[in-house]
């Protein structure tokens, strides 16, 4: 009997530790040609809207997912299907907006557990919208903080928010009173804006800073000026072909060349490491089904369903 569960039942029912834990077991199997994504596809309209489809396969698990949602200013809704790759079986429907942000952020924590400075503790996190604070709960994780900072253009907003952090996450929070504030000497910085004009650039990351840009993930939008990434010893993204088709800041950067850009499983892999002391890092993060498929099977894992035997 196929399962349907709720946003809630979702939230309630998978840890973002463990989702970090499993995205970054996804990424490696997909190193090894175990697991794959599905391409995605979007389509955007005014005003600032859009719609997506992705997918993922596991042949480990015998798993398959597909993730279609719409983003609009009014708001947004996600659903996904998670099937049986030996029988073909829908095992469970699930509400995926409270899934779609657990794994941005479990992306994130996987990324700044590989890419920033061992004794980081100290976060700007530039945006203060609906994923902002699992964004910081999952730096968090892997990188325990002694004191968050936050930027974005509303006051009030930001405000709200810092108090969210403290208490929520029982971390010190600052309302920065400026994008400068925010970034002075902050070792990780992460980004969750629907910015369409890069307002980020080098004079605000710190020698050592390791940056996370998740937030735009349209062809069209950017967060951080591109020429920025010239000083940056280590680049990777979640998935490449997503990186070249929707990162303007890399493709604006890199043009036709991605040779240098890295991926989050060949880190997890040790296929590439971080390099020693590097003066900059960044993660471009567009959103892969590989991971929607790491936390929906945390999620199946947790209610019992289990794939078929293999016949």
């Amino acid at each position: 009997m196929t399962a349907s569960l709720s946003e809630a039942q979702v939230a309630e029912l998978a840890s973002l530790a463990e989702v970090i834990d499993a995205v970054c077991a996804a990424v490696e199997r997909e190193t090894t040609g175990q697991a794959a994504n599905i391409a995605k596809t979007m389509t955007t309209w005014e005003p600032s809207s859009s719609g997506h489809a992705l997918g993922a396969l596991d042949t480990a698990d015998g798993l398959l997912a597909f993730k279609t949602w719409v983003n609009t200013p009014a708001g947004a809704s996600a659903v996904l299907t998670l099937f049986d790759t030996t029988t073909g079986q829908v095992l469970a429907t699930m509400s995926a907006g409270a899934l779609g942000a657990m794994r941005t952020a479990a992306i994130t924590g996987l990324a700044t557990r590989l890419m920033a400075d061992v004794e980081a503790d100290d976060l700007a996190i530039l945006g203060s919208g609906r994923q902002a604070l699992r964004q910081v709960e999952a730096v968090n994780l892997v990188r325990p903080l002694r004191r968050v900072r936050v930027w974005s253009p509303n006051p009030e907003r930001r405000a709200a928010f810092a108090r969210a952090v403290e208490d929520t996450l029982g971390i010190k929070t600052l309302s920065a009173d400026s994008l400068d504030q925010a970034t002075r000497d902050a070792p990780i910085v992460t980004t969750i804006t629907r910015a369409r004009e890069p307002f980020l650039r080098r004079e605000h990351l710190c020698r050592g800073a390791h940056l996370n840009a998740v937030g735009a993930i349209l062809p069209a939008n950017a967060e951080f000026d591109p020429s920025l990434l010239a000083d940056a010893e280590l680049i990777a993204v979640d998935n490449l072909d997503s990186a070249r088709h929707a990162s303007r800041e890399l493709r604006e950067f890199c043009g036709d060349d991605f040779s240098a850009v890295r991926t989050l499983g060949e880190l997890a892999s040790g296929t590439a490491r971080r390099p020693r002391c590097p003066s900059l890092t960044v993660f471009k993060g567009l959103g892969m089904g590989l991971s929607d498929l790491a936390a929906a099977t945390v999620v199946a894992r947790r209610i019992g369903l289990e794939r078929s035997a293999t016949p």
